[in-house]
């Protein structure tokens, strides 16, 4: 056999057998002093799952399932705790943001308003980049997927634009490719971070803190304490990205006009973008007056997916063949279930003790911000932030929390984080492939300028956000 042909082999040897290893070793240790045998046997089983996600011998649906399995059959975890993660309200909410995000694609609601931002704001450097920050923005409540918003609605808008303007990999690219490149793959993390809808592992942070940190985060409670903070990091960003890589082209007048006739060649709002349109406003209505109507955002979710097959702005066989929302619901009730069992068996509370010892004679602030920190860096070694969440959001919130943080404001201020911290890589987030794949950076480059935005983001993130939630009452 080739070497060529054994270096698949090899890599396939190593993902399977790196989470074995892992499992079986974690399985047979004793466990810790003060930790039962079975939540030491299920951290076995999560941390061998999170190794599997990360070398990948299997998607990351069928990893968990087979987790599951695990757990069930060494009788870890009974079959109903098992399986109770599939009932949970937030799988399905973020189901119900799958089906809107099919509605805005299928009807081109999604081209309209990036295209409509392009000819208002289109003249200049700074305002293709703002306009197509807004139209992530719009977007972001309805469509979870962050690689369907930037990377199927905003990228192709990129594209075009640095085609007009002729700006492609290479030396012109410093005529505007690169930086409309870099803004809208850091506009993503910002955006997601502002909803609860706005990235898929949100939700799972939300039932994170319910479960295990008796925290209710609701729509409403989300966007108002992280509207502020992600804002300032919304109109920051693209001026810094302006000022490190300087475009050549400052005013762009071929822009502007190619939104307009792009628009023209769209023609008026077609009735079922109407429809989208009148759905997505209900939804956003139901969401943010939860507080007053008391109506879960499942239920307004769900409400919003009867409304758009009603409406015949989505077909049932769009949602059939829409692999990354089954997929979603799949990896999202297997890992509730897993976490929850975590948390359930003690392991969640063994942790925070042994944590809560590195960081004892800090004040709450200073803890607060080392923790922090640390979990926005250390996603390095992540692939996916669902991961990254599963397995660290608890024992990060919950040392915060008992060093004497107020409990809301960490629990919301981590979520913030776990959207941010994926703009560090092109491998840490669904757009990152996408956007480097394109040829305009260099690795090191590329990393140098996000690690510059990020640690940007995350300093305005402490300064504002610390601000804003004394304001509002969280400290």
């Amino acid at each position: 056999m080739s070497s060529t042909g054994s270096q698949p082999m090899r890599k396939t040897v190593i993902s399977v057998t790196v989470p074995l290893f892992v499992l079986i070793v974690l399985w047979l240790l004793p466990a810790p002093r003060d930790l039962a045998l079975p939540a030491w046997h299920m951290f076995a089983i999560f941390a061998a799952m999170i190794c599997a996600i990360l070398t990948q011998p299997l998607p990351s649906g069928a990893v968990m399932i087979i987790a599951l399995c695990v757990a069930v059959f060494t009788q870890t975890l009974s079959q109903a705790k098992a399986l109770s993660g599939f009932g949970s309200g937030t799988v399905w909410l973020i189901f119900c943001a799958y089906v809107l995000s099919l509605g805005f694609v299928k009807s081109g609601l999604g081209k309209r308003i990036a295209y409509k931002m392009l000819s208002l704001f289109g003249g200049s450097s700074l305002g293709i980049a703002y306009a197509l920050g807004v139209t992530d923005l719009i977007i972001a409540p309805a469509t979870p997927s962050v690689t369907a918003r930037s990377g199927g609605i905003i990228f192709p808008v990129v594209r075009s634009i640095n085609e007009v303007l002729g700006s492609g990999p290479g030396p012109s690219g410093r005529r505007i490719g690169d930086f409309l490149i870099m803004v809208c793959f850091q506009f993503t993390p910002i955006t997601g971070a502002m909803f609860l809808t706005g990235m898929a592992a949100n939700p799972l942070i939300a039932n994170l803190a319910k479960q295990s940190l008796n925290l209710e985060i609701s729509w409403a409670g989300w966007f108002v304490a992280a509207v502020v903070p992600a804002m300032v990091c919304f109109c920051t960003m693209p001026l810094l990205v302006y000022k490190i890589l300087d475009p050549e082209l400052k005013r762009t007048p071929e822009a502007r006009e190619m939104g307009r006739k792009s628009l023209a060649e769209l023609g008026p709002m077609t009735r079922q973008e109407k429809r989208v349109a009148f759905g997505f406003m209900l939804a956003l209505a139901g969401w943010g007056t939860s507080l007053l109507t008391n109506l879960d955002a499942t239920t307004v979710g769900l409400g919003l997916v009867a409304y758009l097959f009603i409406a015949r702005s989505v077909d049932w066989k769009d949602v059939l063949n829409d692999h990354a929302a089954w997929d979603t619901v799949i990896w999202f009730g297997a890992i509730i279930s897993l976490a929850t069992g975590l948390s359930d068996l003690g392991f969640v509370k063994w942790m925070t003790t042994l944590f809560s010892a590195g960081v004892s004679g800090f004040g709450w602030i200073a803890s607060f911000i080392i923790l922090g920190v640390s979990y926005i860096y250390v996603h390095y070694a992540f692939a996916t932030a669902t991961g990254h969440v599963a397995a660290l959001y608890l024992p990060f919130t919950a040392v915060a929390i008992a060093a004497g943080a107020p409990p809301m404001m960490v629990a919301i201020c981590f979520g913030i984080f776990s959207n941010l911290m994926w703009g560090n890589t092109e491998y840490g987030g669904g757009p990152g492939p996408i956007y480097f794949a394109q040829g305009y950076f260099q690795r090191p480059r590329f990393y140098a300028i996000n690690l510059a935005v990020v640690t940007a983001n995350v300093v305005l993130t402490f300064a504002v956000g610390l601000a804003w939630w004394k304001i509002i009452g969280y400290w």
